[in-house]
């Protein structure tokens, strides 16, 4: 009679995948995530082997140097990883090299497409909308971030942990095929840009009050700025920053230098704080 085949069940996958975000709570220099990853490992490895000594031989094998994006969407090789342990536990050909070759190929890639979705594209825009919040006032400022961040990490990273488990291996190949990842990337890049060329234009008060006759006319140099472009000011100087920073200057260096010519374009009546 053949041996009935074991199989993960929801709450186990559940399990594994709400310990992932303790994964960098374990942090070494020598192996990085691993003992943290080996943890949310247990549940798995307790519903796939009954033994004692074949729980310790699995876990062992995820006792490697590892390092990725744990919340957004490195948590897909956590789901790969179960599938495979899986198969392994039911005696397909699978071993503990095929395992760890296929965490080792991914954790690379989707450090660089969790860490891009993450910190260059969800924080800015929530960062961006909570603090225009914050300034007006508002103390749904903060609470707004720290609840939709944490509902849009949460949210994918369980996304993506499920793909991984339901599609195996082939789950990476076929969303990066499809290109899937790039247009979400894409979309969320122009919205991050947009929420930041709004800061600059609305948070960057510069403005200047140089104006003059001539004859009997009255000229205001900053409402000639306005007619040619509302925020141009505060635009040339959010580029000089950016220019700065690509030449690799110090940011402790802008930040005085900023200090520097705002005071003394303040004192010589070259340019002022834009009334609010």
């Amino acid at each position: 009679m053949a041996e009935e085949r074991v199989k993960l069940q929801k709450k186990d996958l559940i399990k594994h995948f709400l310990l992932g975000y303790s994964s960098e709570t374990c942090y070494n220099y020598e192996r990085l995530q691993a003992l943290g990853t080996t943890n949310a490992m247990v549940p798995i490895v307790r519903r796939l082997y009954k033994k004692k000594e074949d729980q310790a031989r699995a876990l062992k094998k995820y006792m490697v140097f590892f390092n990725t994006e744990p919340s957004w969407i490195g948590t897909v090789i956590h789901g790969v990883a179960a599938s495979m342990e899986e198969q392994a536990a039911n005696g397909e050909d699978v071993d503990a090299e095929d395992i760890n070759a296929v965490r080792t190929g991914l954790m690379g890639p989707m450090a660089g497409i969790g860490d891009t979705v993450s910190q260059g594209i969800a924080y800015p825009i929530l960062a961006g909308i909570a603090c225009s919040l914050a300034l007006a006032g508002n103390i749904a400022g903060p609470i707004i971030f720290e609840i939709a961040y944490k509902v849009l990490m949460v949210g994918m990273g369980y996304a993506m942990y499920m793909m991984g488990y339901k599609q195996g291996k082939s789950a990476i190949l076929k969303i990066l095929k499809a290109g899937t990842l790039n247009r979400i990337t894409e979309i969320f890049s122009i919205v991050g840009l947009m929420v930041v060329g709004n800061m600059a234009a609305t948070r960057v008060n510069i403005e200047t009050p140089i104006a003059f006759k001539v004859g009997q006319v009255g000229i205001n140099f900053q409402d000639i700025l306005n007619s040619l472009l509302p925020g141009m000011l505060p635009l040339i100087a959010t580029l000089l920053v950016w220019k700065m920073l690509s030449k690799k200057v110090k940011p402790t260096y802008i930040i005085v230098i900023l200090f520097v010519v705002g005071i003394i374009a303040s004192l010589t009546g070259v340019l002022a704080v834009a009334a609010s």
